[in-house]
């Protein structure tokens, strides 16, 4: 590993550029200088090359133009650029938060609360998995414009079985609509027309489609086949009951989230089919060993699935606590929305909610997502949770420290499942995910070796997300926004 004393460096101004303090505040990003020279800094550029130390990256606007040492730069590209002295500093990839949720119920004040502090911790790009589309989709305008100070966001459209809409988060992520029954929360069954479902999706501006439950092997196949028909990925949790972990993993959805669910594939079928049949439910006991969960890590890496861990919501919440929960005949809270939107005649839908799924408890998610590596499926970084409101750092933190020190994962390999994999399950691997020419200029400055452990990862000292420049020190975490967004 590389060693450096840790000093602030200075910023030299060539020709009329204005070096970084040009280049930050709302009002002064529009004159920022068109080539800026990072200059001297160590490079760890995600693409499983070593640290190259003595580099000079030149973005040119939003993009990479070279990555060289030093000594190859020409006066050419030198002359009219913002040189910023970075001889002390190391640049990984902006990273990757794969598993967010900032709109379950629809908050402006919240979001760009919650946003800010990712950006300004390195995190350049963002993937929301589930949401009131209405609500991601201004944030995501607002953050490519660079009105707010947000990671790029990328959000997914979601399709589940009809019985999935009882759920309330669904409720509140269509407030004012009936779940199931609007274009980015579409409840799908064998008799969906999947092409005009797919294009439903796709015009929410929806960079994927997320399957959640309720959803047998076949459906799942042809939702992944007619998306791809479309250009647009597949994320799926990797237990959608009732295809469970070895049926998801072999249709070849992009992602697949939430590494305990993997023990599906072990659940024996009688006591599955208990569960199917409504006559069971809750978390059983299984050999999380068996070799049918090997034959899902299997299958997920020739098919290039990555796996979304999320070992962080696993400790945070504990399942042991959830087993205890009878889910059988659960209340539909949305009949009087139903009513108000009366349509043809349907056959009555059974709104329990059926399965069983595998016990999974804090070890075992980590030794799953451990053989998950070991086995050679990339792995992501998302968080699938809430980070404490006073936390100056993203969970993402956290999900990368369970990586490092839990999982085993040198530190080379946390990185890159944190910047290139994430961008991989996205779809986005030709722009972002590492540092390489023809890339959007998404980078993190660290004051510390990031190859040292995951506390390095804390000495951010400056972001930049397509080309724009997040000093850590304009950095003001404020006061969390009310329950009701104000």
């Amino acid at each position: 590993m590389i060693k450096r004393a840790g000093i602030i460096p200075i910023i030299i101004a060539l020709a009329s550029a204005g070096g970084l303090a040009a280049q930050t505040g709302p009002g002064a990003r529009d004159a920022a200088p068109t080539r800026t020279i990072f200059q001297g800094a160590t490079v760890i550029d995600g693409t499983g090359s070593g640290a190259r130390t003595g580099m000079a990256i030149v973005v040119e606007g939003e993009t990479i133009t070279a990555v060289v040492p030093v000594a190859d730069l020409t006066e050419e590209v030198r002359e009219g650029a913002a040189v910023v002295d970075a001889s002390e500093w190391f640049a990984i990839p902006g990273l990757v938060e794969s598993h967010t949720h900032v709109a379950t119920m629809a908050s402006r004040a919240r979001a760009e609360f919650i946003l800010n502090r990712q950006l300004y911790a390195g995190i350049t790009t963002a993937r929301d998995m589930a949401g009131d589309v209405r609500s991601l989709m201004d944030l995501q305008r607002a953050s490519l414009v660079k009105e707010i100070d947000a990671p790029d966001l990328y959000f997914s459209a979601l399709m589940a079985g009809p019985e999935f809409f009882t759920d309330p988060r669904t409720v509140s992520s269509a407030a004012g609509e009936t779940p199931g029954q609007v274009s980015w929360m579409q409840a799908v069954t064998e008799d969906t027309d999947l092409a005009q479902a797919v294009a439903l999706a796709r015009g929410t501006w929806a960079t994927g489609i997320k399957t959640y439950a309720a959803i047998d092997g076949e459906l799942l196949a042809a939702i992944t086949a007619e998306a791809g028909s479309q250009g647009i990925p597949v994320w799926s949790h990797t237990h959608v009951g009732p295809a469970r972990a070895l049926e998801v993993a072999g249709t070849g959805v992009r992602s697949m989230s939430h590494v305990c669910s993997v023990g599906s594939a072990a659940i024996p079928d009688d006591v599955f089919r208990e569960g199917q049949e409504g006559r069971r439910t809750g978390f059983v006991d299984v050999d999380l060993n068996h070799p049918a969960v090997d034959s899902v890590f299997a299958l997920m890496r020739r098919n290039g699935t990555v796996l979304d861990a999320t070992i962080r919501v696993v400790v945070q919440v504990g399942l042991r606590r959830m087993a205890a929960i009878d889910t059988v005949n659960a209340p539909r809270p949305v009949e009087a929305a139903d009513s108000a939107r009366a349509g043809p005649p349907q056959p009555p839908i059974d709104r329990r909610r059926r399965g069983v799924r595998a016990q999974c408890e804090t070890a075992d998610a980590i030794a799953l997502t451990r053989r998950a590596w070991e086995a050679g499926v990339m792995v992501a970084t998302g968080t699938d949770g809430m980070t404490p409101p006073a936390s100056d750092f993203p969970a993402l933190f956290d999900e990368i420290r369970h990586l490092h020190d839990d999982v085993g994962m040198p530190m080379a390999d946390v990185l890159r499942a944190a910047s290139h994999h994430g961008a991989v399950a996205l779809g986005l691997e030709d722009s972002i995910g590492t540092i390489e020419p023809g890339k959007h200029a998404n980078i993190v400055f660290l004051r510390e070796d990031p190859l040292a452990g995951p506390e390095s990862l804390r000495s951010v000292e400056l972001t930049v997300k397509r080309g724009t420049l997040y000093p850590r020190r304009n950095f003001v975490l404020g006061a969390p926004p009310g329950p009701a967004g104000r």
